[in-house]
């Protein structure tokens, strides 16, 4: 019998789902770090880090990415990334310019965000997340950390 909040999986399924979700994150933002280059973009340095996704029972969502002053306009980096990330395979959940210029892709069960920063406005935001993963609480200790990704 188990309660409200068990854990779905045991410490070392958590442990082997965090590890396989990073990764593949990680592919994925150095790939479209790569096509970003392509259209006058660069990304890097690209970092990652964990986010609570429900906190009973315990689900991790890893999430990484890069910043970077486009050549022309935020609005026309975008749409440029936009169109590039198409053509590698992703599909373009959402989009717009209101309030500010932004894009939402999906591929598999990765997300990417692309929009203007709000902290540093003039600036492109990309990044990529990744499903929500059953952890236990041991896996709580990747919450607060910083990955350098580049």
């Amino acid at each position: 019998m188990s309660a409200c909040g068990d854990p779905k999986v045991s410490p070392e399924e958590g442990a082997e789902a965090t590890t396989a979700s990073r990764a593949v994150v990680e592919d994925a933002v150095r790939s479209l770090a790569d096509v970003a280059e392509g259209v006058g973009l660069d990304l890097r340095p690209l970092s990652g880090g964990w986010s609570v996704c429900t906190a009973e029972p315990p689900s991790l969502e890893y999430s990484a990415g890069g910043s970077a002053k486009p050549p022309g306009t935020t609005t026309e980096a975008i749409a440029a990334l936009t169109e590039a990330l198409e053509t590698e395979g992703w599909t373009v959940e959402n989009a717009g310019t209101e309030p500010r210029p932004y894009a939402v892709l999906v591929r598999d069960d990765l997300r990417a965000s692309l929009g203007e920063s709000r902290r540093h406005p003039g600036e492109v935001d990309a990044g990529v997340g990744g499903p929500c993963v059953d952890t236990t609480n041991e896996q709580d200790a990747l919450l607060g950390e910083t990955y350098d990704v580049s």
